[in-house]
């Protein structure tokens, strides 16, 4: 066992020494000034799954001051930890407007609405080949936009094939933009199964490899999601290159539990990315079925989004903000139109992003209700600069217009961030 473990840590960047594992980790601070602003008709709060998550979509305002933890040890042989906290604190709320983002768990009356929440926090295994984190993890999946509570297990030592597994019990967000409570998945929780199949590229490598995975996703009493996504690059010149990514997936929806649709549905998109330099641009397509997303969108279909924006851009199944995009989320039969590109200047200290879309779509429980034939635009826009090594400041609009019987409105928000 001493000479595996000997071994293993020669293979790997570790630490013999339990000691110099946890003393020689990473640490992290941010503090942050945030504020949001938005105005909206038809305001109120529409509902995310059918799990009872929801969201405040109307007016309201506040700013907030935060602060964020974070720890990660180095490798003890083949193991390593992460912990992470974030807090936030309420200094302007009227009519307690921060509530729509940050779950009141810890109010004061000093400081008026406080959050505190667990992030990101696991124990992880790591042996070159297999990988597994078990705790709150942040999954890169386009299928989730979530923090989850649960298991995420990754092998790649078959060959040109990853194997991957996702089981959560519970979900939600600990981010600078929202901190929400933890939901329960119920019962069983949620299962993700997927075959990668690399035909070209690195493992793992998202942008520059060329792959076709096969997926199963399911909630037992609830759906079974079956599908296959297909991801491919092509290098034009040396500082050029194409990239095509898309997938369709069905659910097979219970119809009889309470959590579940009443008719099956599907998902299907396609896009195409052009990457010069710093700079890539996209134009893609998605279309849903009779029941939307249905329940292959309880965890957030479409990657999300991050400070990191380059994390989810090119396998994201939607373009839009977290906060963003309830028309293709939540409508029925829609189809999205969209373009969206980023680009990074000044050795990366400007980073920008931004996406807009029109979607075809007929209402639903979740957004727009008996209506149908609506059209709604939406524009995302992000930039993150850089001022000096430790401050930068962060700012989002979004815009949403025409839409009849949904809401249309403008959200700005953003702050000043100081991470070291």
């Amino acid at each position: 066992m001493r000479l595996f473990l000997y071994l293993s840590c020669l293979a790997l960047p570790c630490f013999a020494s339990l000691t110099e594992a946890l003393v020689n980790g990473e640490k992290k601070v941010d503090v942050m000034l945030y504020g949001d602003l938005s105005s909206s008709g038809n305001g109120g709060y529409y509902r995310n799954n059918l799990l009872g998550s929801s969201k405040f979509v109307g007016n309201a305002g506040y700013i907030n001051t935060q602060i964020g933890l974070e720890y990660k040890s180095k490798f003890f042989y083949n193991f390593r930890a992460k912990v992470s906290f974030r807090a936030a604190y309420s200094i302007i709320s009227p009519n307690d407007g921060s509530r729509k983002d940050f779950f009141n768990n810890a109010t004061t009356d000093v400081l008026g609405d406080s959050s505190v929440a667990m992030g990101a926090s696991y124990l992880e295994y790591y042996d070159g080949d297999t990988s597994v984190k078990a705790g709150r993890i942040d999954v890169i999946s386009p299928w989730i936009n979530n923090l989850i509570d649960g298991l995420w297990v990754r092998n790649g030592s078959l060959g040109d094939f990853m194997l991957e597994g996702i089981w959560a019990y519970s979900y939600g967000r600990v981010a600078y933009y929202e901190i929400s409570p933890f939901r329960s998945l119920k019962d069983y929780g949620w299962f993700n199964f997927n075959i990668h199949n690399y035909i070209s590229g690195a493992k793992g490598d998202m942008q520059k490899a060329t792959y076709v995975t096969l997926l199963l996703n399911f909630m037992p009493d609830v759906f079974i999601g079956i599908g296959a996504r297909g991801h491919g690059n092509i290098n034009l010149t040396n500082n050029m290159s194409l990239m095509i990514d898309g997938g369709f997936a069905f659910s097979i929806e219970d119809k009889v539990d309470n959590r579940s649709f009443r008719t099956n549905t599907f998902l299907a998109d396609i896009k195409a990315n052009l990457s010069y330099r710093a700079l890539d641009v996209s134009a893609g397509y998605v279309l849903t079925g009779s029941s939307g997303m249905g329940s292959l969108g309880i965890l957030g279909v479409g990657g999300g989004f991050d400070s990191d924006i380059s994390r989810t851009f090119y396998t994201n199944i939607q373009p839009f903000f977290i906060w963003g995009g309830r028309a293709i989320k939540f409508g029925r039969n829609a189809n999205l139109i969209y373009a969206s590109g980023k680009i990074s200047l000044f050795n990366n200290n400007l980073r920008l992003y931004a996406a807009y879309g029109i979607t075809f779509f007929n209402g639903s429980p979740l957004y727009g209700g008996n209506a149908t034939g609506i059209i709604q635009n939406e524009l995302n826009v992000f930039a993150d600069f850089k001022l000096s090594n430790v401050l930068s400041v962060l700012a989002h609009f979004s815009s949403t217009n025409f839409g009849k019987n949904v809401p249309n409105g403008i959200e700005l928000n953003g702050g000043v961030r100081i991470k070291f």
